[in-house]
């Protein structure tokens, strides 16, 4: 071998390979940082959509689906108030900021890791609780011709409603809620529930 010929080049270390730190909190990929920032504005077009849910169905309810002549579709009304109160107020949570720039979401490196199960689970009970004073109160009371298994109904069916809408933004989920979990998927960290996770983007 010749004494003047260089020495091997070594090869250049992955850029995709990253090791996070205990101490690595804040997001260090180009993917990470473009994530965290969608997720660092809240969402006001999820929460707008839902408040118009709101207002929508207290309309179509007050308007029409009340003076309805066949209490199956009259209950109907109740019914779609109970599901985007739901969806309001899950949507609404997970519509806020979920990352910062000292701070990115996602299993710490010695392994613990926070559940978002208890909050959805707090925010479902919360909405299936406060349904049907909502509901009554937006559509008023009912008719007194109308039969005591329709009222009786018209109290449960936005319980069960607004529990459904609370834990529906969890499948159809707000841009900040999927940044959050992008993060936390390059991070390591399973998406929540292990499914599919569908949502949107908005291009102005």
């Amino acid at each position: 071998m010749d004494a003047a010929s260089p020495p091997p080049a070594v090869p250049p270390a992955d850029p995709s390979a990253y090791v996070y730190a205990a101490a690595d909190l804040g997001p260090r990929q180009s993917l990470e940082r473009d994530l965290c920032e969608r997720a660092s504005h809240t969402d006001w077009l999820y929460i707008g959509t839902t408040f118009a849910g709101i207002v929508g169905s207290v309309a179509a309810e007050t308007q029409y689906f009340k003076h309805l002549e066949t209490p199956g579709i009259r209950l109907m009304g109740p019914s779609f108030i109970g599901l985007f109160w739901g969806a309001f107020l899950g949507g609404g949570y997970l519509s806020l900021p979920k990352c910062d720039p000292q701070f990115a979401p996602g299993p710490a490196p010695e392994g613990s890791e926070r559940s978002s199960v208890p909050v959805a689970i707090a925010i479902a009970l919360a909405s299936g609780i406060t349904a049907p004073a909502f509901a009554f109160g937006a559509s008023g009371p009912g008719k007194f011709d109308w039969p005591v298994w329709e009222r009786s109904t018209r109290v449960l069916l936005p319980i069960g409603t607004g529990i459904l809408g609370a834990l529906l933004p969890y499948a159809l989920p707000p841009r900040t809620w999927a940044a959050k979990k992008e993060i936390e998927k390059i991070r390591g960290g399973p998406t929540a529930g292990g499914g599919a996770m569908f949502t949107y983007t908005v291009a102005f």
